[in-house]
């Protein structure tokens, strides 16, 4: 059985910048991120998009703050809203770009857990 320190449910928003914010403390340890999802994004992952998904969040305004979101990657416009896809891409680059996505088990679903004092 695999030794993990820490598991993170989830590969959205939360999840993933609960998974960086731990690793920024903790470099060495073993966290990993599980997903029922294919892609990551949680609400925004692949399967839940559609043709015209777009947040009520405009550019700038829906971002990590140490991870801009900008114009000429994502080509949103200030004062646009910010397209689904879009989202879902800047969470992956942003899982890529902080070394977390080979982190990521995605069509992953948890049922149980067992905790060991060890």
């Amino acid at each position: 059985m695999e030794q993990i320190d820490l598991v993170v449910i989830g590969a959205g928003f939360h999840g993933l910048i609960a998974a960086k914010t731990y690793l920024d403390v903790h470099p060495s340890t073993k966290v990993i991120l599980y997903d029922s999802a294919s892609s990551v994004g949680g609400c925004w992952a692949k399967e839940n998009l559609y043709p015209g998904l777009r947040t009520n969040n405009m550019l700038g305004t829906y971002e990590f703050s140490d991870y801009p979101m900008d114009s000429e990657t994502y080509g949103v416009k200030a004062g646009e809203y910010i397209p689904g896809e879009v989202v879902r891409r800047y969470l992956t680059n942003f899982a890529e770009h902080f070394g977390i996505y080979k982190r990521i088990r995605l069509n992953t679903r948890v049922e149980s857990k067992i905790y060991s004092d060890s």
